[in-house]
């Protein structure tokens, strides 16, 4: 069964055109092998001209939802054209093509948006890994309901007029957060973040990662996420740190509470004075004071006063002078931290900034 549209809100996209927005449902438990087995296809077979013959493939990996409401092989097929760069020989053999935006690049994908469906885009360029995470994590942050819902995935080549193969993760299209943001979308992020929290680290969140489905915030990008590890991505690769020897052994409650502090400290770090930043602040101080003992003060004494100057621990202490409403905090007495913006929030070591 395809989804049904279960609101009668539009959403203006980027070129204009208003878009349905769809209820989806959960995520199905298994793949859908009879969807899956009648969208693998060719991109563009051509009669015409001086290269003729097949462009390249589609082979379809895993479908869990029909695309909703558009016939989904020429979606794939339109978005690759697009990818791909041939839609001038689409043109020539007669086709009308549709009109797909390029809606965001990260440091590893690009993506498409046709609709109401966006395809996440990786080149074979990147690193194994890249693909697999999303792939896999998104399918994790659909299942456990704080992420994109995911339609499916699958592999491209291009066989004519270029050499691109790469990796396709079809979802639903969200929409920019916009400009008026308020204290309900705040409690939904702070909600989103802890929901995330209970699996693992984020590792990218910023605002760039925060759109609308509905009118509601949703995180994106859950490229990096890791139960364990507090990753920064660096071109094609990231710096990571397992921080498993010390929060195992604290337990899951502590694991959580730390994962969302630092998702929601790393945040902070991307953001002006605002509302939305004042209560990420208020939040932060209640979750220092329950990881201080279990968590922090033996994390420092692993990892030694001196790294915090490096990456990923950086991300605890940066501080810059010229932007003080980027930072949580600055070197006070004793070493104890203290806000440049809030004479009452006191955050106590390890995470003291260097100047």
């Amino acid at each position: 069964m395809g989804a049904k549209v279960t609101s009668t809100q539009k959403v203006q996209g980027d070129a204009g055109q208003p878009h349905a927005e769809f209820d989806l449902g959960p995520l199905p438990p298994q793949p859908d092998v009879a969807l899956t087995s009648t969208l693998s296809c060719e991109v563009l077979n051509t009669t015409k001209g001086l290269l003729r013959g097949c462009w390249g493939k589609f082979t379809a990996d895993a479908f869990y939802r029909h695309f909703p409401g558009v016939d989904a092989m020429k979606t794939i097929r339109h978005i690759i054209l697009h990818v791909f760069d041939i839609t001038k020989y689409a043109v020539r053999e007669g086709e009308e093509i549709e009109d797909v935006e390029l809606l965001g690049e990260g440091s590893f994908s690009k993506v498409y948006g046709l609709g109401a469906i966006a395809a996440k885009v990786i080149s074979d360029s990147e690193r194994p890994w890249v693909h697999r995470a999303a792939v896999q994590n998104g399918l994790l942050a659909d299942r456990h309901g704080y992420g994109p819902a995911i339609f499916g995935h699958g592999r491209v080549q291009q066989d004519m007029g270029g050499h691109f193969r790469g990796t396709l993760v079809f979802m639903e299209r969200l929409y920019p957060a916009g400009e008026d943001w308020s204290d309900a979308d705040t409690d939904d992020i702070l909600k989103a973040v802890q929901l995330v929290a209970k699996d693992a680290f984020h590792n990218d969140l910023k605002m760039p990662n925060i759109l609308r489905r509905r009118g509601r915030p949703l995180l994106i990008d859950f490229d990096l996420l890791s139960p364990w590890s507090v990753k920064v991505a660096v071109t094609s690769s990231c710096i990571e740190h397992d921080f498993q020897p010390v929060l195992a052994p604290a337990g899951e409650r502590c694991t959580q509470c730390f994962r969302e502090y630092y998702d929601l400290f790393a945040f902070t770090l991307t953001l002006q004075d605002s509302a939305l930043y004042r209560h990420l602040l208020d939040r932060l101080l209640v979750l220092w004071r329950q990881l201080e003992e279990p968590v922090l003060r033996p994390l420092l004494a692993t990892i030694g006063v001196e790294k915090l100057s490096e990456m990923p621990f950086e991300v605890f202490s940066y501080c810059s002078l010229q932007r003080p409403f980027t930072s949580l905090c600055r070197l006070g007495p004793a070493g104890c931290c203290f806000s440049p913006c809030r004479s009452d929030l006191f955050i106590p070591p390890p995470f003291f900034s260097t100047f």
